[in-house]
């Protein structure tokens, strides 16, 4: 291992105007259920896999999210009788056009990288747009979203009745990737679903909220 990140690719793919769904873990995990019930829902194949020794198994920081310059986390795989396990982000794909990505939170000195790399996989496998899912503090249960574009804003507004409503900070691997993908010039909307945060475990999982997000986005796959 020469570098501080690899890409493992099991199957070559090269999509045509595909799209990329991104989730990672978060306030109330919206966009780990997101991608976990896709993946099912699709039968997408796991075809790629990132590794980085930015990746940490235990975080120092809570929640994982906010990532710090001086917690880096603890390394180390996760065992299960025959199985070995590393951090990573999982890339599925359901072809012709489908790129699920299951992302994972990087600590301070490598979380940029890491979403650099991840944005510019799926540009080489020609995603032309990637949808971010994402929990934001609401204690009503509604989806807004965020774009790179006025256009695409109107565009959420016109066909799915979407508003642009959050406005602040969007942490993590899934707000990353988003800043990396405006950086590489690929449109990119951002989906919040609205969810209060549990006392001590923001990221525990709130399937509620998450089930409003995966009606819209199966709407935007059969739509796309």
């Amino acid at each position: 291992m020469k570098t501080d990140i690899w890409l493992k690719e099991i199957k070559k793919v090269q999509l045509k105007d595909g799209i990329a769904i991104v989730g990672s873990p978060g306030l109330g995990s919206i966009g780990k259920l997101s991608i976990d019930y896709l993946v099912k829902e699709t039968k997408a194949e796991l075809t790629a896999t990132l590794y980085s020794s930015h990746l940490p198994l235990i975080y120092h920081t809570k929640p994982a999210y906010l990532a710090h310059y001086s917690l880096p986390g603890s390394a180390g795989i996760k065992i299960k009788q025959n199985e070995i396990d590393l951090p990573k982000v999982d890339f599925f794909t359901k072809e012709p056009k489908l790129i699920l990505t299951s992302g994972y939170h990087a600590n301070f000195d490598g979380c940029y990288e890491i979403a650099e790399e991840v944005v510019k996989f799926l540009k080489n496998n020609r995603i032309k747009r990637i949808i971010i899912t994402a929990g934001y503090g609401s204690k009503e249960k509604k989806v807004c979203c965020a774009a790179t574009s006025q256009k695409l804003i109107q565009e959420m507004k016109n066909k799915y009745n979407i508003e642009t409503e959050y406005q602040g900070p969007f942490y993590g691997f899934s707000g990353l990737v988003f800043g990396a993908a405006k950086l590489q010039q690929i449109e990119a909307i951002s989906l919040f679903s609205g969810v209060e945060a549990k006392p001590g475990n923001p990221e525990f999982p709130n399937e509620e909220s998450a089930k409003l997000l995966i009606d819209i986005l199966k709407k935007m796959i059969k739509t796309s």
